[in-house]
């Protein structure tokens, strides 16, 4: 759907109009999906999610003002959305990842290294701030451009790279010992 499409069907939200936001939800959902999916990696979680996005954008399309496209905008409050709920079970996610890991591989030494290297990044990324966080996890996990990470974080590219230098310089000082 062209750009200029979009921009009609959100101002026919904003005005109360259900169905164009419907179109929007039918336009962008299974994009939406397939991003949060790469952040959270459990398919039940992911559709929670974006339906919770969804939710949100609705109350909020009001305060939409175009400065970025509406799929950017939709995908920060989703993005948002899966880090405050990866922060809520990140322990029992990691332990339910590490089930299914033993069982599918024999390798069980190497499950266990990989599982401890996993927590320790954790622990470590949860000490970084939130900014530098978000703008590594935007990057490292769903593979997302300076550019994008920017639109998505409302900060300039300057600021994106250096929230990512700091974070990366962080991991490696932290886990130079463990690799």
């Amino acid at each position: 759907m062209k750009g200029q499409n979009i921009s009609k069907l959100v101002e026919l939200a904003q005005a109360g109009d259900e169905s164009a936001f419907e179109i929007l939800f039918k336009t962008f959902q299974t994009r939406l999906h397939h991003s949060l999916f790469k952040v959270l990696r459990n398919y039940h979680e992911t559709e929670d999610i974006v339906q919770q996005a969804f939710m949100k954008a609705w109350e909020k399309i009001g305060t939409f003002k175009g400065e970025a496209n509406f799929y950017t905008w939709l995908y920060r409050i989703g993005f948002n959305l899966a880090i405050t709920k990866i922060n809520k079970s990140r322990e029992n996610q990691i332990d339910k990842n590490f089930e299914l890991t033993l069982r599918s591989d024999d390798n069980v030494v190497q499950n266990l290294t990989d599982r401890r290297l996993e927590k320790k990044i954790i622990g470590l990324l949860n000490q970084i701030s939130e900014e530098q966080r978000t703008a590594y996890i935007l990057c490292e996990i769903d593979s997302k451009n300076y550019e994008e990470i920017a639109n998505i974080t409302d900060v300039p590219i300057g600021t994106v790279r250096s929230r990512i230098f700091r974070a990366r310089q962080f991991l490696m000082e932290n886990l130079k010992n463990e690799l």
